[in-house]
C-alpha cells in the first residue's frame, strides 16, 4: 500500500512538473500575439476545409483499428469495425480525463466484450506505440534535408530517436522469441502478447497501415492549413505533424490543451510563420482533433466513455 501511495504521488508530481512546462513554454509563444490578427485567422477559417479534415480524423481511428486487429491475430479475430467503436470511445475519455487515462479503456473492453487476455491487449497497445512511432520517423527523416533552415538538432533528435526505436525492436524480437504464452507469469504472457514483432509478414501489414494512417493525419493538417489560408510545402507540414505530436505524448491536461498548441508554435517558428495564423491552426486543428470524438464517443459508448460499465461491473463482479 505506501509503494503504491508512493508511486502514484511520483505520478502526480512528474504530470504537475508537465503541465507547468508547457504552460510556461506555451506562455513564451502567445504573450505577445496579436489577438485581434488572432480573431480575423479564426473568423476567416473556410468550413469546408474544417469538415473534410473532421472527417480525415475518423479514417485515421479506422487505420489504427485495422493495425489492431492484424497485430491481434491470429490468436483473437476481432473485427476493424468493433475495435473502430472501442477506438473512439478510448479518444473521447483520453479528452475528458488527464494523462491519456482513457487509453485503457479499449485493451479493458477488448478483455469484457471480446475475451482478449489484458497481457495481449496491453501488448499490442505497446507494439502499436512502437510502429506508430517507427512509421512517423520514417516519414520525416529526410525533413532535415528538404528545409535546410531546420536546426540541426532537428535532425540528430530524429536520428535519436529511430536508433533508440530500433534497439528497441532488437531487444523485442529476442524477448518476444522466448516468451511463453502460457507461462504463469504476467509479464512473459505480455511479452508473448508482442508475437507480431517475429512475424514479418504481419509486422509489414501494421506497419502499412499505420503509415497510411499518418499519411491521412498529414492530409488532416493540410485541410487545416488550408482553412486558415497558410500554403506551405509538404516538408513544413511534416515538420508540424511531427513537432505537435512529439509534445502531446507528455501525460499531462486532458485532451492535450497546450501540449499540442506548444508542438506547433515551436514548429511553426522554426518555419518563419507568423504566430497568429499558426496559432489559428493549432486551436482549430484541436478542436477537430477532440470535439467531433467526443460527441461520437458519447453516443456509441457513453457508459463505456465515462467509466460507468467498468464501476459496474466492479461493483458487481457476478
Amino acid at each position: 500500500m505506501y509503494h503504491r501511495a508512493v508511486s502514484r504521488r511520483r505520478t502526480l508530481l512528474v504530470r504537475i512538473a508537465a503541465i507547468v512546462l508547457i504552460a510556461a513554454g506555451l506562455w513564451l509563444f502567445v504573450h505577445r500575439l496579436a489577438w485581434d490578427e488572432l480573431g480575423r485567422a479564426l473568423s476567416r477559417a473556410e468550413p469546408w476545409p474544417l469538415a473534410g479534415a473532421a472527417v480525415l480524423n475518423f479514417v485515421h481511428m479506422f487505420g489504427m483499428a485495422v493495425a489492431w486487429r492484424i497485430m491481434l491475430a491470429p490468436r483473437y479475430r476481432v473485427s476493424a469495425l468493433r475495435i473502430l467503436r472501442y477506438t473512439i470511445a478510448s479518444f473521447a475519455a483520453s479528452a475528458l480525463a488527464p494523462a491519456r487515462a482513457g487509453e485503457l479503456l479499449r485493451v479493458w473492453a477488448l478483455r469484457r466484450r471480446d475475451g482478449v487476455a489484458i497481457s495481449d491487449g496491453a501488448a499490442v497497445a505497446l507494439g502499436e506505440k512502437l510502429l506508430d512511432a517507427v512509421t512517423l520517423l520514417a516519414l520525416v527523416t529526410p525533413m532535415p534535408w528538404l528545409l535546410p533552415e531546420l536546426p540541426a538538432w532537428v535532425g540528430r533528435t530524429i536520428f535519436a530517436c529511430a536508433t533508440l526505436l530500433l534497439a528497441a525492436f532488437a531487444v523485442l524480437y529476442l524477448i518476444v522469441g522466448r516468451a511463453d504464452p502460457g507461462a504463469p507469469s504476467w509479464l512473459a504472457r505480455f511479452f508473448a502478447g508482442l508475437h507480431v514483432v517475429r512475424s514479418g509478414k504481419r509486422l509489414a501489414a501494421a506497419a502499412a497501415m499505420l503509415t497510411l494512417t499518418w499519411l491521412v493525419d498529414l492530409g488532416t493538417v493540410t485541410l487545416v492549413l488550408d482553412a486558415v489560408g497558410l500554403a506551405i510545402p509538404v516538408a513544413a507540414r511534416l515538420c508540424i505533424l511531427f513537432a505537435l505530436n512529439l509534445t502531446s505524448m507528455l501525460p499531462s491536461t486532458p485532451a492535450q490543451v497546450g501540449a499540442l498548441e506548444l508542438g506547433v508554435l515551436a514548429a511553426t517558428r522554426m518555419l518563419r510563420i507568423p504566430d497568429e495564423p499558426a496559432f489559428a491552426f493549432a486551436l482549430l486543428y484541436h478542436a477537430i482533433q477532440v470535439i467531433p470524438v467526443i460527441g461520437v464517443g458519447l453516443v456509441l459508448e457513453l457508459p463505456l466513455v465515462l467509466g460507468r460499465e467498468a464501476r459496474s461491473e466492479i461493483s458487481d463482479p457476478a
